[in-house]
C-alpha cells in the first residue's frame, strides 16, 4: 500500500512539472528581433533619436539585418516606438555595442548609460563608443557593401584593437568604474566614416560623463602606457638631422624627402609607476620603462656600434619625457584625470573621505616629474 502511494505521488509530481513547463513563456528565435547595436542622437533640446540594428531570423531564409529608428524623450520610450515599427519583438540580450553622438556626449551620457545598467538582459561587456558626428550616420552605413551585421562589425573592430593594445577597453563595466571612481575619468573610442567604412579615429576624453576633448591616434601610445601594462603599439619620433649627424653612415646621400630623421619603434613590453612624492605640493613622479625594437629609420645609422644605440636611447628618452609631460599638463588643464592620479593621492589621504570636488580643486596645481627609460633590444628584426 505504501509503495502504491509513493508511485502515485511520483506520477502526480511528474505531471505537475510537465504542466509547469508548458506554462513557461516560449520565445522562438524567428519571433524575436535581436538588437546587436544601438545608437543615440540629440534632437532639439529635449528629445533623443534612437537607432538600433536588428538581426532577424527567418526559418525559410538567411538572417536579415534591419535598421530601425524612433524619437522620444527616454530610452524606454524609444523601445516602445521602435517595437511599433517591427513585426518581431525587439530584445536587447545580444547587444554588443552602443554609439553616442558627439553632441550628446558633450552634453552628458550618464542617463543613457544608466539605462543599460538597469537592463538585466544587457551584459557589462558591451562596448561604448562615440560617433565623430552623429550616431545615425554610423548606424545607417550601407551594409550591402560589406555584407556584415554592423553590430558585429563594430564589436569586432573594438575587440581586435583592444586585444592588439591599440586602445583602452571601453566596456560598460570600465565606464561605470571610472565614472563612479573619485580619482579617475572615463575614455571612449571615437568612430568615424572613412571611405565608406567605420574606423576608429581617436579616443574621447571625458570629465565625468561629458566629452571634453579628443586624443588622435598618434597620442594614444603614451595614454595606453600610463593606464595599462602595454606589450604592443608603435611610436614615431623625429630628430633634427644635426642631432644625429655623428652616428649617420658616412658616404651616403641623405634622403631629400625629409627635413628630419624619423625613427619608428614598437613596444615589446612596458611598465609605468606613479608615485606621490610631495603630498603638500601635490607632486607626482611618473616612471616609464620600455623595452622596444627599432623598426624603421629614414636615414641610415651606424647601428653596429653599441654607442650609437646608447645615444639613440638617450635622445628617445628625452623626447618621450617631453611628450608625456605635454600630455599630462594638457589633461590637467582640461581638469580631467584618465590616468588615475586621484587614486594614487587617495591612497595617501588617510582618515578622511575625499570627494570628487576636493580632488579636482587639488588637481589644478599638480606637478609631474617624468622619467622614461627605453632600452632598444632589437634593431630591425620583426618576428
Amino acid at each position: 500500500m505504501q509503495k502504491c502511494s509513493r508511485s502515485k505521488l511520483l506520477v502526480l509530481f511528474a505531471s505537475c512539472m510537465f504542466i509547469m513547463a508548458g506554462c513557461v513563456e516560449q520565445k522562438p528565435l524567428e519571433k524575436l528581433g535581436l538588437i546587436t547595436s544601438a545608437g543615440y542622437d540629440l534632437v532639439g533640446k529635449e528629445q533623443i533619436k534612437g537607432i538600433v540594428v536588428v538581426q532577424k531570423f527567418d526559418p525559410m531564409a538567411k538572417s536579415v539585418t534591419k535598421v530601425i529608428s524612433a524619437i522620444s524623450k527616454t530610452s524606454k520610450g524609444l523601445r516602445q516606438a521602435e517595437n511599433l515599427k517591427s513585426n518581431q519583438k525587439l530584445v536587447s540580450g545580444q547587444l554588443r555595442s552602443v554609439v553616442y553622438s558627439r553632441e550628446l556626449a558633450e552634453r552628458g551620457i550618464i542617463q543613457l548609460v544608466d539605462t543599460l545598467n538597469r537592463d538585466a538582459a544587457i551584459g557589462n561587456m558591451v562596448y561604448l563608443t562615440i560617433a565623430d558626428q552623429t550616431a545615425e550616420e554610423i548606424m545607417k552605413i550601407d551594409q550591402s557593401k560589406t555584407n556584415i551585421n554592423l553590430g558585429t562589425y563594430i564589436y569586432n573592430l573594438i575587440k581586435q584593437n583592444v586585444e592588439g593594445e591599440q586602445i583602452i577597453s571601453p566596456t560598460l563595466q570600465e565606464f561605470n568604474h571610472n565614472y563612479y571612481d573619485i580619482g579617475k575619468d572615463p575614455v571612449l573610442p571615437i568612430l568615424k566614416l572613412q571611405g565608406g567604412d567605420v574606423v576608429i579615429s581617436g579616443v574621447g576624453l571625458f570629465k565625468e560623463d561629458r566629452l571634453v576633448d579628443e586624443l588622435k591616434q598618434s597620442q594614444l601610445f603614451f595614454l595606453k602606457i600610463l593606464v595599462d601594462k602595454y606589450k604592443a603599439g608603435t611610436l614615431e619620433i623625429g630628430f633634427k638631422k644635426e642631432e644625429l649627424q655623428d652616428i649617420m653612415l658616412k658616404g651616403l646621400v641623405p634622403s631629400p624627402l625629409y627635413n628630419k630623421v624619423y625613427l619608428t619603434i614598437d613596444n615589446i613590453r612596458s611598465k609605468s609607476k606613479i608615485k606621490l612624492i610631495d603630498k603638500q605640493n601635490l607632486k607626482f613622479k611618473v616612471e616609464i620603462k620600455l623595452d622596444s625594437r627599432l623598426l624603421e629609420m629614414t636615414e641610415p645609422l651606424d647601428l653596429a656600434k653599441p654607442a650609437t644605440v646608447k645615444l639613440l636611447e638617450k635622445k628617445m628618452n628625452k623626447a618621450m619625457e617631453k611628450q608625456v609631460e605635454d600630455l599630462l599638463y594638457h589633461l590637467r588643464e582640461l581638469d580631467i584625470d584618465p590616468i588615475g592620479f586621484g587614486n594614487e593621492y587617495e591612497v595617501h589621504y588617510r582618515g578622511q573621505q575625499i570627494s570628487k570636488e576636493k580632488w579636482r580643486e587639488l588637481y589644478k596645481k599638480a606637478e609631474f616629474d617624468v622619467q622614461v627609460k627605453n632600452r632598444i633590444e632589437k634593431t630591425g628584426v620583426i618576428d
